[in-house]
Order: C-alpha cells, then sequence, then structure tokens
C-alpha cells in the first residue's frame, strides 16, 4: 500500500504538494483549493491491473480534468468513485450531476471533466484500465457520469465489495487478482442496466458478441462462426460490428482467455496444474502459442508470472 499525506508539508505548500500526488497516484488532474492550510490524505491498494485509492480532503476543492490533459495520456482509464461523506457537483460528457454521500459515479479520462467537492469530502476511488473494464461493461462510456444510489440495483453489492477490500489489505497476488474480479463482476451487476442500454443496433449486437465470448472462452472449438450463429447473425456482420468498435473477433477472445489464465497461475489453489494444463483450460491448445501470446500481451511468460506470484 502507498500513501501520501499533507501532514508533513511545510505552511502553505499543501496545494502544490497534493495536486503533485494526484497526478503520481492516480492521473494527471488539476486541483485548486482556497485554503492554503488545507489537509488531505490518498491510501493506495495495488489488486494488479487496478488500483484502490481512499481519499479525503479537508476544504472544499475543484478537480478538473482538462482536454489537453486526456489527450497527453496514451492509457485510457476509468475510475469508479463512491462518495463516503459529502457532495460533489460533477460536469462530464455533457452531464451536469449532483453526486451525494453513498452515490457511485463513473469517470472517463479520456474525456475532460471537472468536479466540485464540499468540504470535508471523502471517497473511494477505483482506477479501471479500459481494456480490462471491457471485459465486465461491454460500453462503459454509456454509464459515464450516472449516479448509482441506494436504491439502485445491486448498489448493496458493489458498495460491499469496495469496502471488504478496503478493509482486507490484500498483498498475495491471487488475492488481489480474486479482488479485481470481485469488483468487476459487482460492477457488472451495478452498471448493467445502463451499459446494456444499447444507443444503437449495432451497440446491443456488439454487446452480445462480448457477452458470449466471456461465457464461452473455454471452449477450444469458439470460433467467430460459432459466436456469430449464437447471436444470430453472420460471420460478416459479426467482423463489421467489432471492427466498427475498434477490435477483432481474435483480439476479444485473447483478451478474455489471457486474463482467466493470468489469475489462475497466480491462484495457489491452482498450483498442482502445470502451466499448460492452465493454458488447455483458458482455450489454448498449443502450450507454445499460449506462451507466446501471454508474453506479448503481459510482457512475461505465463512461468514468470507463476513463480513471481508464489515466490
Amino acid at each position: 500500500m502507498r500513501s501520501w499525506t499533507t501532514d508533513a508539508t511545510e505552511d502553505g505548500n499543501s496545494i502544490s504538494y497534493w495536486k503533485e500526488a494526484i497526478c503520481e497516484a492516480i492521473f494527471e488532474l488539476d486541483f485548486q483549493s482556497a485554503d492554503a492550510a488545507m489537509q488531505a490524505r490518498l491510501s493506495q491498494h495495488d489488486l494488479g491491473l487496478i488500483k484502490l485509492s481512499d481519499v479525503s480532503i479537508s476544504t472544499a476543492h475543484r478537480v478538473e480534468r482538462s482536454h489537453q490533459a486526456a489527450a497527453r495520456d496514451n492509457v485510457p482509464m476509468f475510475n469508479l468513485n463512491f462518495i463516503r461523506h459529502g457532495q460533489w457537483q460533477v460536469n462530464h460528457c455533457g452531464k451536469s450531476e449532483i453526486i451525494g454521500s453513498g452515490d457511485l459515479v463513473l469517470l472517463d479520462s479520456r474525456r475532460p471533466y471537472s468536479v466540485l467537492a464540499e468540504a470535508g469530502t471523502s471517497h473511494v476511488a477505483v482506477h479501471l484500465p479500459g481494456d480490462w473494464l471491457r471485459c465486465w461493461l461491454p460500453s462503459p462510456e454509456e454509464a459515464v457520469a450516472r449516479p448509482i444510489g441506494p436504491s439502485s440495483p445491486w448498489y448493496s453489492t458493489l458498495t460491499s465489495t469496495l469496502a471488504e477490500v478496503l478493509q482486507l489489505h490484500p498483498e498475495d497476488s491471487h488475492m488481489q487478482a480474486m479482488c479485481a474480479q470481485q469488483i468487476g463482476g459487482a460492477m457488472s451487476l451495478g452498471f448493467g442496466d445502463y451499459a446494456r442500454a444499447p444507443n444503437s443496433h449495432a451497440q446491443g449486437i456488439y454487446r452480445r458478441i462480448v457477452a458470449n465470448i466471456r461465457a464461452r472462452f473455454f471452449d477450444h472449438a469458439l470460433d467467430a462462426k460459432a459466436v456469430a450463429g449464437e447471436v444470430h447473425i453472420s460471420p460478416r456482420y459479426l467482423h463489421k460490428i467489432l471492427a466498427q468498435q475498434g477490435t477483432t473477433f481474435l483480439r476479444a477472445l485473447y483478451l478474455v482467455r489471457l486474463e482467466q489464465a493470468r489469475i489462475m497461475l497466480e491462484n495457489p489453489q491452482f498450483t498442482d496444474l502445470s502451466v499448460s494444463e492452465i493454458g488447455w483450460r483458458c482455450g489454448f491448445c498449443d502450450p507454445s502459442h499460449f506462451s507466446r501470446r501471454f508474453k506479448m500481451h503481459f510482457g512475461h511468460p505465463p512461468g514468470a508470472c507463476r513463480f513471481a506470484a508464489l515466490n
């Protein structure tokens, strides 16, 4: 766990320190406050591909993600924010929403936004890579800037999952991966109504394609023709829909298979299985192909992933 706090800063330096802290911990943001003696702290938990930050700020403030900052960032990220105390006014993607204590809201780092927060706010921010989030929400852009409150379906599941992860302080990589999976599943349930509400017929079909891949990724015979048949479209139209979303069938399939393989490799419950067997269970028929794909995606071979997790 990493931490940042203004407690040790000299008088008058709290704001400049905090600007640097949030840019390091989250991504490039501008921070403004009228109180030079503000107090703030951030504790960040590493969950592998995702990170979870517990943040509290004593004074009223404004946080802004500018057009320029969004353009400079090459890694698309989403932030899921759970407001534990206080109130935010969020301006994002043409929406202006009041996010109160107990509410959740998803923000997209590729698009500018601003947050006006009252004094004494605290929140939990979950930093989510775009590719990872799309394994759980086929179109997360549709859930952006839409408040999720206590009356929303699956709200308790999502908020209790975040609270449990904060209390656990997971250190083992297999626990981190399992916590990340829990958060992904809870988000899929909690934001499902938004993420499944299609803006177009094509987007609705895209969601069905991705859902079918996730449900059948372990099937060695799974191909575009089989998925197209399940979705009741032609293979040619399936490829067209995926191309419109900036991906291909193989890329979407391998993304799901490789992420599941990584989770199994890092989990001590699967230590009796060979690396090749795990690759097989995740849909890879050829061990060498599995190893090449894994290294291309994660930067190291699957055996190194297992060794690092278990030693």
